[in-house]
């Protein structure tokens, strides 16, 4: 392979090939997942949220205590890119910010309305592509790769919190 204006591209050894190309077609998919979505947009308008947007908003479902600090936590992100995230949130109508009910200081993050009703909207939509997946590769493929991905958050979740992972291989021995 040979770049414009530079020298050949040495061939990657296959060994090294293969160690790298799961984390690429992990970014690809994901890439084609969103222009996927993107895509069937119902009303095919633009949108200021991005897949950290939905990310977040989904976080929020069933809480009412979660403050921007958590959030960024719980998305690997700095306090001040969380509170970029909750700001474009607001601007959109998904989320609203109310005071915490014990400590006076704080804000909580609170879906809208509108916003769990974009957030079902997205569901049912994401169900539909899940679907799809099912039917090209098997519903027990697919659970196995939900569950392969479920540990490697969580181990990244651990690592982030300085505790050791909790035991998935129960769950793994099931699929």
């Amino acid at each position: 392979m040979t770049v414009p204006g530079n020298a050949p591209i040495p061939a990657v050894p296959t060994e090294a090939a293969a160690t790298d190309e799961l984390v690429v077609l992990m970014i690809r998919t994901a890439k084609a997942i969103v222009d996927g979505m993107r895509a069937d947009r119902p009303d095919q308008a633009s949108s200021p949220l991005t897949p950290v947007h939905g990310l977040a908003a989904r976080f929020l479902i069933g809480r009412t205590d979660v403050t921007t600090v958590e959030l960024a936590r719980h998305l690997g992100i700095t306090k001040q890119s969380a509170s970029e995230v909750v700001a474009v949130l607001e601007k959109t109508g998904t989320v609203r910010r109310a005071p915490h009910p014990s400590d006076g200081r704080a804000r909580v993050l609170l879906l809208t309305d509108d916003g769990k009703a974009k957030l079902e909207e997205g569901r049912r939509r994401w169900r539909r592509v899940e679907d799809e997946w099912a039917a090209l590769v098997g519903r027990d493929a697919l659970e196995t790769t939900r569950v392969t991905l479920e540990a490697i958050l969580e181990a990244d979740m651990a690592a982030r919190d300085d505790r050791p992972p909790r035991d998935q291989n129960s769950s793994c021995a099931a699929s």
